[in-house]
């Protein structure tokens, strides 16, 4: 087949078969020759032992004897040019290794020795070690696995000495009993916690009286909101969910500090998740919130929370045994955006700190220390402060997951619910997010209470309407000359965030921008925090147009007047995609995305394909031909599989050829 894809594709595939019996071979190879220097290093010990002045009848007692014994019962034989070994758990090899082997480096230059750990395992689950130096430096090195290995050395005498244990009788474990034991110790934990008030909404008289068929299309002229309870299947599922609010009057009218604060801002009305999310969160229900960035999503969640903290029956101040409000973010910069807007309402001198890895541990532990009600922090730090008991999570009662799909994607599941299990479970929480993923689901699932989900647009992955989208198909090598035309061709009131796939990339392009004498940031998971800090306000602040980033920084930026978004490599899922051109086109703006595609992108063709489709944008016809390609591609492979062994390759597949016969898989490969 003449297409690159073709040959590429047989071409890589022919190159990971060659490989991967390369490993083999190799692997094959490597084990025979340790085995074989083992053997000649026993030989070569044992003939300077016949040459020694030890004497046979020296060698004969040794024997005889089981060879000389350490107080740990380690098996020492002792042989001129002072060569040791002994035995150690295999097990506990690790403790003599160390991560990386440091330790046993660090064995070797303290006591001037050379250790070796013989890998092979004897029948009785052991493993050589051996030691050679001086006297004196081999007997330190001894004392220091000895020590490192005190409980599990080899002693034979003590079990020779061991009677067999009679049979005791099987104890049965009642694991209901067990569990539901351990259940009441949590409920009467959590009984000692302070009375906790969640409902602070008085429905407006105007909403209601509004009866369904209006509510209906309030929502769909409000960019489709559909709203729903996740769990239908969950208790309470039947209880009514509030209409939305229209004006900011309706919602806040009860509370005039708040909604002074909110007038300040200039802001008409509220957005489309702010309209339905406020009631909601304000009644002191549990929700979920799906929608593009850009939308309102910070505001939703924040200000009912300062409500919720203020009017809790025991006053702000050191009685209430720490914050109440914990918003969780994926990224320093998204952590740090939500502290400004915090910052932006000054309501009853509500206090916040934002706590993220990077920053200066010290000077946030003193900040949180004076004494804060909302902790904004990225989950790393967070579970750092928590465990140096400097932030107490046993008085959270307002909590927020915001951007939860890409905490999952960052792999931060597993630090998420340990922090859950420290928290008060009759809390409120809030969950936010772009997509709806089946992690996402499943946090929510046991860990909230019966939410109210609210969908902004539709469930299926789309990039924002506002953003105009183009695709460009070229080479590698004409994304450098396409990027340079692309910045010299902007006026003054433009502004870029250019993605590139790497750092390392990100520097190369920033500094090759910067030669051309046109001002330029960077930013990146690799630079300093402060310098991180400074490209992002000098990007706002208009002292530069044009800001590089990598994915790092696409979920935490909040620029309102970006202009352009060039995805110069193209990323490598289309979340990411959505979630880049998202950049552009916020807060009733609109905005552009330019994003180079190489044909390296193939894979990406289809999901593309579907995301212009379904936001009217044009689809080139070079897309659409990259996107046949690829599927023609995976077609063939299927039958490749399908004929050669379901996936045993053109080696050792279905026809039972000689690399092997008739088999499911290809042994080679694993």
């Amino acid at each position: 087949m003449s297409d690159w894809e073709s040959d590429n594709d047989d071409q890589n595939a022919a190159k990971a078969s060659s490989q991967s019996q390369q490993r083999n071979d190799y692997n094959r190879q490597s084990g025979g020759n340790n085995r074989q220097s083992y053997g000649n290093g026993q030989r070569d010990d044992y003939r300077r032992d016949n040459r020694s002045n030890y004497g046979n009848s020296r060698r004969e007692d040794n024997y005889r004897n089981g060879g000389n014994r350490d107080r740990g019962g380690g098996n020492f034989k002792r042989y001129e040019g002072n060569y040791f070994r002994m035995e150690v758990d295999s097990n506990k090899v690790g403790m003599i290794i160390g991560k990386g082997g440091s330790k046993i480096r660090e064995m070797q230059e303290n006591h001037n020795v050379t250790i070796k750990v013989d890998r092979d395992m004897n029948e009785n689950g052991r493993t050589s070690v051996i030691i050679r130096g001086s006297d004196s430096d081999v007997q330190k090195a001894k004392s220091t696995i000895e020590e490192l290995t005190a409980d599990i050395l080899f002693t034979p005498s003590n079990q020779a000495n061991e009677e067999p244990e009679e049979e005791k009788e099987m104890v049965m474990i009642d694991w209901k009993a067990a569990i539901a034991e351990s259940e009441e110790a949590l409920r009467q934990q959590w009984a000692k916690c302070p009375k906790l008030i969640k409902n602070f909404y008085k429905e407006h008289p105007d909403v209601a009286k509004l009866n369904p068929h209006a509510v209906a299309v309030f929502r769909e002229i409000n960019n489709n909101i559909t709203v729903s309870r996740a769990f239908p299947d969950q208790p309470l599922a039947e209880v009514p969910i509030p209409n939305p609010v229209m004006t900011f009057d309706q919602c806040f009218a009860e509370y005039p500090d708040m909604l002074s604060e909110i007038k300040k801002q200039g802001f008409e009305k509220p957005s489309p998740i702010q309209a339905q999310a406020w009631p909601i969160l304000l009644k002191g229900e549990d929700m979920i919130g799906i929608a593009q960035t850009g939308t309102g999503k910070t505001l939703a969640f924040l200000l009912p929370a300062m409500i919720h903290t203020e009017y809790q029956p025991i006053p702000r101040g050191a009685a209430r045994g720490g914050p109440n409000v914990l918003v969780i973010a994926p990224t320093r910069e998204l952590a740090q955006q939500i502290e400004k807007e915090v910052g932006k309402y000054q309501f009853r001198g509500m206090r916040a700190v934002c706590v993220y890895g990077g920053g200066d541990r010290r000077s946030q532990m003193i900040s949180v220390q004076k004494g804060v009600e909302i902790v904004i922090a990225t989950p790393g730090r967070l579970n750092d402060l928590v465990h140096a008991n400097v932030i107490d999570v046993n008085a959270i009662t307002y909590l927020v997951l915001d951007e939860a799909d890409r905490m999952l994607d960052l792999g931060f599941e597993p630090q998420i619910r340990k922090l859950l299990l420290h928290i008060r479970p009759d809390r409120q929480t809030v969950m936010t997010s772009a997509t709806w993923p089946p992690g996402v689901r499943r946090l929510a699932e046991k860990y909230m209470i019966n939410p109210i989900q609210v969908c902004v647009g539709s469930l299926d992955l789309a990039a924002v309407h506002s953003v105009t989208q183009t695709i460009e198909i070229l080479s590698e090598d004409d994304k450098y000359y396409r990027i340079m035309d692309f910045v010299k061709g902007m006026s003054r009131n433009e502004k870029v965030i250019i993605f590139c796939g790497k750092k390392t990339r990100a520097d190369d392009l920033s500094s090759e921008i910067s030669l051309k004498a046109i001002p330029v940031q960077c930013i990146h998971g690799d630079r300093d925090q402060m310098d991180r800090e400074q490209a992002l306000a000098d990007i706002k602040s208009g002292q530069v147009n044009i800001l590089i980033a990598t994915d790092v920084a696409s979920r935490g930026i909040d620029i309102e007047d970006i202009t352009h978004v060039v995805n110069y490599d193209f990323p490598r899922n289309i979340e990411e995609y959505v979630h880049r051109v998202g950049r552009t086109g916020r807060a009733g703006r609109t905005g552009v995305s330019l994003s180079f595609v190489t044909r390296e992108d193939w894979g990406s063709a289809g999901d593309l394909i579907n995301i212009l489709e379904e936001a009217d944008q044009e689809v080139p016809d070079e897309l659409r031909e990259m996107k046949k390609r690829f599927e023609a591609m995976k077609e063939r492979k299927e039958k490749e599989r399908s004929m050669y062994g379901g996936g045993g390759g053109r080696r050792g597949g279905g026809f039972g050829g000689r690399n092997g016969g008739g088999g499911g898989y290809n042994r080679s490969r694993y």
